[in-house]
């Protein structure tokens, strides 16, 4: 018996994995495009809770599937956004964040990030953190958030904590 389809068998090995690996991603990348779908729609019906749901996991989807990372701060901003309108400030927090972070790995501004994590917390009354967040932008860059603010606010729905 030859040795050399053993041998073949190795080297043959590696292509179909990468092969099942791009259609994984590609398979990623669909369904986060379909959720951020899915997600938009929530919004526009002022669902917040399910838009929150479906940005996030169009932010996790297009992380698994490799998708650019102007993208992946896109949908976390906008899960932050929803989260911040279904009341859920810790999620919110979150998503800011990751938005902020996302942003910079790609030179992009990250200002409406910014932005509207400061307008939560002056929401909730936590002043200390708005002035906090405000500081880790510097003077220069936190006096230019006043640009922003008739282009996007956090959405406005039902007062939190107030029954459904």
């Amino acid at each position: 018996m030859s040795t050399l389809l053993p041998f073949r068998s190795c080297l043959i090995l590696p292509l179909v994995l990468m092969a099942l690996n791009a259609c994984s991603t590609q398979v990623e990348l669909r369904t986060a495009a379909q959720q951020e779908q899915f997600a938009q729609e929530a919004a526009s019906q002022g669902d917040w809770e399910r838009a929150m749901r479906n940005y996030a996991a169009a932010a996790d989807n297009a992380e698994l599937g490799r998708g650019d990372f102007a993208w992946q701060a896109r949908l976390h901003h906008q899960a932050g956004r929803a989260a911040s309108g279904a009341c859920r400030y810790d999620a919110a927090e979150f998503h800011f964040r990751q938005a902020i972070a996302l942003a910079k790995k790609t030179e992009r501004s990250s200002a409406l990030s910014y932005k509207a994590l400061i307008d939560q917390y002056e929401r909730q009354g936590k002043s200390t953190q708005a002035l906090a967040v405000r500081n880790e932008l510097g003077f220069h860059q936190a006096w230019a958030l006043g640009a922003f603010a008739d282009l996007e606010s956090l959405p406005v729905g039902k007062p939190c904590g107030v029954p459904r």
